[in-house]
């Protein structure tokens, strides 16, 4: 071999060795940077996942006692453990805190849960907010059929039975049926109004289930002795009565409860009732003007979401409103403060909740009758009078019933950033 090219290959040599002594370390670099990431990645998805247990023993906190929930979010009452100020262990490779609160809306809660990996290196936080279902955004639920015909209407709130609906061919408010509805019998999919599925839902496995209204609670305050009761309630002075009941006029606007053991039958002029209604057996009217009260109603602010086969209906009740229905996926709400006062005024039956044992049913021609309110009733119901009954839904009843069980679905969840809290 010639000198010339001994020496080329030696430089080549030694460019290559002085190459590979760059790249060596470089790639010596990587990888230790790749496995750091690597477990630093691992670290922060235990962490998630941590944080992910800690939002459900939240959740667990929260829907086991209705005692617990109704003084969180009613007394902003805390929960031991769930304050940021106990460090839960029971999961492997970290810990996590959580947190509880009431809000941000009526009947919900906050759960945030903090956690980190043992090595303290990685933490996340995740953020859900739950709300009670008792009867949200729903005028009238029945555990057995709903009939809705004659010149009765439902306005703000949705029908729900968990058996079969006879819609009166409306094409307003909701009707969701576990079973069927008038307008859809057949079990097979599509079950609803197509394309857009905005007004009925039929075999709906959605429809919520009895949220079994705390009657010992509703009883008991309704035994009080109070100066707004009429007299003969047992014991006197008190709004409870013992005995089935027959009014054709009946005044109490104190806000508490009326209390019926057995059956209640209204009759005109009819009554005037501000607070619950609690009937254990059936209720029924003998006349259509069984209503007496007066005054406005607030509408609630996702009213419009019961007229989306019908928005020319819902147009005066919100001259604000968009020009088109602008879906039920829509984070539109309409003002706080917005108002009716139906029309003729003076044929408001009751301002409340509204619990039936047994059947409700409406009878009778001539005259008006309001309810505004949210009614339950264990049987079925018949609004089915040849005057005009309306049921306005009335949010502030919905959100004021009390149950027996805590009955929650989840508004929001999300990846928030929080830090870990000091001390623990």
């Amino acid at each position: 071999m010639r000198r010339g090219k001994r020496g080329s290959v030696v430089v080549m040599a030694i460019l290559l060795l002085a190459l590979m002594g760059i790249l060596v370390p470089v790639m010596v670099l990587f990888t230790l940077r790749e496995t750091k990431w690597a477990v630093k990645g691992g670290q922060a998805t235990g962490a998630f996942h941590e944080a992910e247990a800690g939002i459900e023993k939240g959740y667990r906190a929260i829907s086991t006692s209705t005692g617990v929930w109704y003084a969180l979010i009613e007394e902003g009452t805390g929960i031991p453990n769930f304050l940021y100020d106990h460090k839960f262990d029971d999961v492997n490779n970290g810990y996590y805190v959580v947190g509880i609160s009431s809000g941000p809306g009526d009947k919900q809660a906050t759960i945030i849960a903090i956690a980190k990996s043992y090595l303290g290196e990685e933490v996340r936080a995740i953020k859900a907010v739950y709300q009670q279902n008792t009867m949200g955004d729903i005028a009238i639920q029945a555990m057995s059929g709903v009939s809705v015909a004659g010149g009765v209407d439902v306005e703000w709130g949705a029908v729900v039975g968990a058996g079969y609906i006879d819609t009166g061919d409306r094409t307003y408010p909701q009707f969701h049926s576990a079973a069927g509805l008038s307008v859809d019998n057949d079990p097979a999919p599509e079950n609803c109004d197509q394309p857009n599925c905005w007004q009925w839902f039929a075999f709906d496995p959605d429809v919520p289930a009895d949220p079994e209204i705390n009657l010992a609670l509703y009883r008991s305050s309704a035994q009080v002795i109070s100066a707004a009761c009429p007299s003969g309630g047992t014991p006197e002075g008190s709004c409870y009565y013992n005995t089935p009941q027959s009014w054709s006029s009946y005044d109490y606007t104190g806000g508490g409860t009326v209390f019926v053991e057995n059956n209640l039958t209204v009759g005109a002029p009819g009554v005037n009732i501000t607070g619950n209604l609690i009937v254990t057996g059936n209720l029924s009217t003998t006349s259509g003007g069984w209503g007496k009260g007066s005054g406005s109603m607030r509408i609630p602010q996702t009213a419009w979401k019961q007229y989306g086969n019908d928005w020319a209906h819902y147009r005066p009740f919100d001259t604000a409103e968009p020009d088109t229905f602008p879906g039920l996926d829509s984070t539109y709400l309409s003002a706080s403060n917005l108002t009716y006062t139906p029309s003729p005024d003076g044929k408001t039956a009751i301002r409340g909740f509204i619990y039936v044992g047994g059947a409700f049913s409406t009878s009778g021609g001539g005259g008006n009758a309001y309810i505004y309110g949210t009614m339950f009733s264990k049987g079925s119901v018949s609004v089915a009078a040849n005057s005009g009954v309306t049921v306005y839904y009335n949010k502030e009843a919905a959100n004021g019933i009390h149950t027996k069980r805590v009955i929650l679905s989840r508004v929001s969840w999300q990846d928030v950033l929080r830090q870990w809290p000091a001390g623990l």
